[in-house]
C-alpha cells in the first residue's frame, strides 16, 4: 500500500508541476503559448483567453498539490481534522476549477454561423 501511495503522490506532484508551468506560461508570457503542446496558443481566441486559462491551470495545480498531501497523510496516524481539511480544500479547488473552465468556455465560444432564411420561413 505504501508503494501505491508513493506512486499516487509522484503522479500528483508531476501534475502540479505541469499545471503550474502552464499557468505561468499563460499568465506571465502569453507569447510562449505558441510553444505549448496541441497548439493551445496559436489562435487569437486562445491568446485573448490567456488569463482564464491561467486561472484554470492554477486551480488544478492547487487541487493536485492538496491531493498529494492527502495521499501522503491519509491512512497514517494523522488527525481526522487534517484529512478533512485537506479534502475540503481540494474540493474547493475543484469548484474553482469548474468556474475557471466555464470562463474559458465563455472566452472561446465561437461566433454563431450566419443563417439565411429562404422565402416564407420564420425565424425560431
Amino acid at each position: 500500500m505504501d508503494l501505491l501511495r508513493g506512486f499516487l503522490t509522484l503522479f500528483a506532484l508531476i501534475n502540479v508541476a505541469s499545471w503550474a508551468a502552464l499557468a505561468a506560461a499563460w499568465a506571465l508570457r502569453p507569447s510562449w503559448s505558441e510553444r505549448l503542446p496541441m497548439q493551445l496558443g496559436t489562435h487569437e481566441r486562445y491568446r485573448k483567453a490567456a488569463p482564464a486559462w491561467a486561472r484554470l491551470a492554477l486551480a488544478l495545480a492547487g487541487f493536485w498539490t492538496l491531493a498529494a498531501g492527502l495521499y501522503l497523510t491519509a491512512g497514517h496516524n494523522t488527525a481526522g481534522l487534517v484529512v478533512i481539511a485537506l479534502f475540503t480544500a481540494a474540493a474547493a479547488c475543484l469548484i474553482v476549477a469548474i468556474g475557471a473552465a466555464a470562463a474559458v468556455y465563455r472566452a472561446l465560444k465561437p461566433e454563431p454561423l450566419p443563417i439565411t432564411l429562404e422565402g416564407g420561413q420564420q425565424p425560431l
